[in-house]
């Protein structure tokens, strides 16, 4: 993993969708699962560009995250590191 990450954080319902159908949702627009303290990864990259530009694709990428867990019944939070300055160990599930 390099340049910055954003990791999610999900409280799944039980009338919500599955784990499963969460997961796949989420690998389809970029999301990859992980264990931790955090359920998902998304890897900016080290060219994420201007600053303008990183808070477009950053706004883009988790406006169109939104809509995917619209109707999913869960609930998520979102938390943005450089990568190298998590305070936490990554392991990827994958």
């Amino acid at each position: 993993m390099t340049g910055y990450i954003t990791y999610m954080e999900v409280s799944h319902n039980s009338e919500g969708v599955t784990p499963k159908q969460l997961s796949e949702t989420l690998r389809g627009i970029g999301w990859k699962p992980i264990y931790g303290r955090y359920d998902y990864a998304y890897e900016w990259g080290t060219d994420w560009g201007n600053k303008d530009r990183n808070m477009q694709e950053f706004f883009d990428h988790i406006n169109n995250t939104h809509e995917c867990l619209r109707n999913c019944k869960v609930n998520y939070s979102l938390r943005t590191y450089e990568h190298g300055t998590e305070d936490f160990t990554v392991k990827t599930c994958e």
